[in-house]
């Protein structure tokens, strides 16, 4: 095992010369003692670094004895006794030689932070004192060095200038991986080569006794130019410093070979080497087995490739390639994967035909042109509708319908140009097509004598394409929604003039939008047949119904003219209170501020009727407003930082607003709502990074009926516990038009300003990691619909430590309605190994089961 390294006493320039001559006195002339005094200049002036108990000098020679040092560029080396010649900088070194990286930092550490390092052999722990924070939280102070040998053995002979070293044995450590081999050298620049050599995360490997192990015929270690990791970062995992090339490789689980690859390949920024590996069964895919292997191309510009091999014994072969490209300026990402799917049994979404050749292939980019040009762009090619939901949940769950794109942006000084092209791809997805749009942006900006303007122009060529399905409508009058297009002109023109009055602040508003369309439609689409539209275009289980009435091409070219006056006024109100301090919370000092407001905003009605211009966005349902919004934002304030480094920190925020419309609306049923609007309230609450509390709540203003409330809470209670829970909660209603060109409004709903229906929904959500004992903790989470009395996700996983291994046990269990309406469970037990310095690299069990119905439906990796 490597030990700790050895020290000893710094030498250096005047005091080495000075020991030197003491301990030769007796035995030099005054002529030897100037050659001496020579050499140690020499010594000095070369940029070595050497230190030892007891120094001598024979001939051009330099010989230390007893905790020896040497140090010149980036070679730190540690030995019983060296030998330096002074013109070559030829070394011999002998006894319990050592290659170091030593990386030293000054880090305020919590206790358990302090306790977490001192587990580490490799890191030695100088405690500086305490740090008391403004707050009167206190921290240590400590001077973390942290020293791993890259090598160590009986003997090295090399050269300083070039680099170059025979090493023989080796015995060492990069990172988190222990190494033993027959023979070692060391190259200029830090690379390392190993023949005949054994590694592991396991520690016991250098004493005889491993859990595990890898043999190869050579290693090559090649230290990594790019940017590393922090390696005191605990997502940071076996992220290192060097990348890692094993040759003829044997994997070992005790005595017993079980494995072998010509090539394994670890990049410095790559957990494991580049493996992953998860096999099992599934209810949906029969038997499996994916794999994943990544590979470093190129340094600069950096460049990663993955192949993805699969095989499902109920699905078919499976197939891909995944590449990643990041320099300087630019990023790219592409992907192709292919599979042959042999399932004949129906699909969950019964208006599509699922194809047996299916695929997902797209390519994206971020471009830095120059310093004021930028181009983002991609382009997603998907075999069906259900892929992504088959094969890639994960990336599913963030984006079910992702799009085709590519956009430039020019920022002058005082606007952005931009052009963008959007078509669709995919004619499974509805999608407004923009072939091309080209836009104007200039922020708010004064334009003199405090008049400030703001304005937004574009054209574009817009197409709304519904979804092709591929089977036909048997409900309603059978009718699918149809495309139509239209080339656009908008532009939007605001002027505003901010004054104060005394300790209010006043910013009238006056703006004019004009709009034209190519084409219009000569049947009217009311808000209840543009719903009704878009609830068959729904692609979810089953046929929806509704009678749908389609847009026509008969209304000709028209322009559509849109005038907004408004006058917004607020004030700040605060009060501080500097000598609040709490260490728990982290204040030093609190400041209440109190800004109440008040916005009113008056739309007549546009000069074009908008059940007669083509739905596209938001710009095309504009229609008449006339409301006026009461609100107050509450912030609470508190200092952070040490105490010439502080800055103001938001502790919590907290809006409240209620609307009220002068003119009532009509509801899609057809009555209308009352005048008073929503009372609005959103909350956030972050005391400190490890905790955070949300809370949104939409009340009637009439009924005083909650609408919509949602919480979420996040906290890290310990680096062992933690916990996440969620409850979201919306009745059914009809959300009315709260709509402003020219100022913005806080939204509890997301989507579009304008007249749309929720249905009713509940749902909530609990997750906990946990600590069972010092090497078993346990994770928790499930996620329950109380509409639908179904649990939609859950799982238990326990997580026993084995030393340099890992092994996990997890159940989940998913319920869902069949395509007959019976409610059905799913499921899923997982067993996973992996190496506690690699987390990465898994192997993977997996077996589930499906009752409650014949049909199981679509799995969840």
């Amino acid at each position: 095992m490597v030990r700790h390294l050895l020290q000893g006493h710094r030498l250096k320039n005047s005091l080495l010369t000075l020991l030197s001559l003491l301990a030769l006195l007796p035995m030099l002339s005054r002529q030897a003692l100037s050659q001496d005094d020579e050499i140690f200049t020499k010594f000095a002036k070369d940029d070595i670094d050497a230190a030892a108990d007891q120094m001598e000098i024979i001939g051009g020679n330099i010989v230390g004895k007893g905790n020896v040092v040497v140090k010149y560029k980036d070679i730190h080396l540690h030995c019983d006794r060296a030998v330096i010649n002074m013109d070559s900088k030829d070394v011999e070194a002998t006894g319990n030689v050592l290659f170091i990286r030593r990386d030293e930092s000054v880090e305020e550490l919590e206790r358990w932070q302090f306790d977490e390092y001192q587990k580490d052999p490799s890191k030695k722990l100088v405690t500086q004192g305490f740090v008391n924070k403004p707050s009167g939280r206190r921290v240590l102070l400590v001077n973390v060095i942290t020293e791993n040998a890259t090598w160590s053995g009986d003997r090295a002979v090399g050269n300083l200038a070039t680099g170059i070293f025979d090493l023989g044995k080796f015995e060492g450590k990069y990172d988190n991986f222990y190494y033993l081999g027959e023979k070692a050298e060391r190259e200029p620049g830090g690379v390392m080569k190993v023949t005949d050599a054994t590694f592991s995360t396991c520690e016991f490997l250098l004493e005889g006794h491993e859990h595990y192990s890898i043999t190869a015929s050579r290693i090559k270690f090649i230290p990594s130019s790019g940017q590393a990791a922090n390696m005191n970062s605990k997502d940071s995992h076996d992220i290192s410093r060097y990348d890692i090339w094993a040759y003829n490789c044997t994997f070992w689980i005790g005595d017993v070979p079980v494995f072998w690859s010509p090539i394994l390949f670890k990049s410095s920024d790559e957990s494991g080497f580049g493996w992953q590996i998860q096999g099992g069964s599934d209810s949906d895919w029969g038997y499996f087995v994916k794999t994943k292997k990544t590979v470093k191309l190129r340094e600069n510009p950096e460049i990663h490739a993955s192949l993805l091999a699969d095989y499902f014994s109920k699905r078919g072969p499976g197939a891909g390639l995944k590449m990643k490209m990041r320099s300087e300026k630019s990023y790219t990402e592409a992907m192709i994967y292919g599979m042959l799917d042999n399932d004949e049994e129906q699909t969950e979404h019964t208006r599509f035909n699922i194809p047996k050749e299916r695929y997902d292939a797209y390519i994206e980019n971020y471009w830095h042109i120059i310093p004021r040009l930028d181009f983002r762009g991609r382009l997603e090619k998907i075999s069906d509708i259900n892929f992504l939901y088959d094969f890639f949940r994960e990336k599913y769950n963030v984006d079910p319908q992702p799009a085709t794109y590519a956009n430039m942006d020019y920022q002058l000084d005082r606007f952005i140009v931009s052009g963008t092209v959007r078509p669709r791809v995919n004619d499974f997805f509805s999608e407004v097509e923009r072939m091309p749009e080209f836009r104007l942006d200039i922020p708010r900006q004064e334009l003199f004598g405090n008049l400030y303007y703001q304005g937004e122009t574009s054209i574009a060529g817009m197409k709304m394409k519904w979804r092709d399905f591929d089977v036909a409508r048997t409900a309603g009058n059978l009718v699918d929604p149809k495309d139509y297009d239209a080339a656009r002109f908008d532009t939007l023109n605001m002027l505003y003039y901010p004054f104060n009055l005394d300790w209010i602040n006043i910013i009238p508003r006056s703006g004019i939008r004009l709009t034209h369309y190519s084409d219009t439609s000569k049947a009217e689409i009311s808000p209840d047949a543009l719903n009704t539209m878009l609830g068959v275009d729904n692609f979810g289980r089953g046929q929806q119904g509704g009678n749908v009435t389609n847009y026509d091409s008969n209304g000709d070219g028209k322009w559509r003219f849109a005038y907004e006056g408004g006058i917004e006024a607020n004030t700040k109100i605060s009060r501080a209170w500097s000598d609040a301090r709490n260490a728990f919370w982290d204040i030093d000092g609190v400041r209440h501020v109190i800004v109440p407001y008040t916005n009113y905003n008056f739309i007549p009605n546009p000069s074009l009727d908008r059940d007669k211009i083509y739905y596209f966005d938001d710009v095309d349902r504009m229609d008449r407003q006339n409301f006026v919004r009461l609100g107050v934002q509450n912030r609470l304030e508190t200092r952070r930082g040490d105490w010439d480094k502080q800055a103001i920190y938001t502790w919590a925020t907290m809006e409240n607003y209620v609307d009220y419309h002068f003119v009532r609306e009509r509801k899609i049923d057809g009555s209308k709502f009352s005048n008073i609007g929503d009372f609005g309230n959103k909350l956030e609450f972050t005391p400190f990074e490890d905790f955070s509390f949300t809370n949104e709540l939409l009340v009637d203003g009439n009924s005083f009926k909650i609408n919509k409330y949602s919480a979420g809470l996040q906290y890290e209670i310990t680096h062992q516990w933690k916990l996440l829970t969620g409850y979201n909660y919306t009745s059914e209603y009809d959300q009315r038009s709260v709509y402003s060109m020219g100022s913005s409004l806080t939204e509890i709903t997301s989507g579009s300003s304008f007249l749309r229906r929720f249905g009713k929904g509940q749902n909530v959500s609990f997750g906990l990691e946990f600590p069972i004992r010092e090497t078993t903790r346990g994770e928790f989470e499930v996620a329950y619909d109380m509409e639908a009395e179904m649990i939609t996700d859950s799982k238990i996983k326990l997580i026993q430590n084995l030393h340099c291994w890992e092994v996990a046990l997890e159940y989940g269990l998913e319920q869902r309605n069949s395509s007959t309406g019976d409610k059905e469970n799913k499921h899923n037990i997982m067993i996973m190994f992996y190496l506690t310095a690699a987390p990465g690299v898994k192997i993977q069990a997996k077996q589930s089961r499906s009752t409650g119905g014949e049909n199981s439906g679509n799995s969840s990796d």
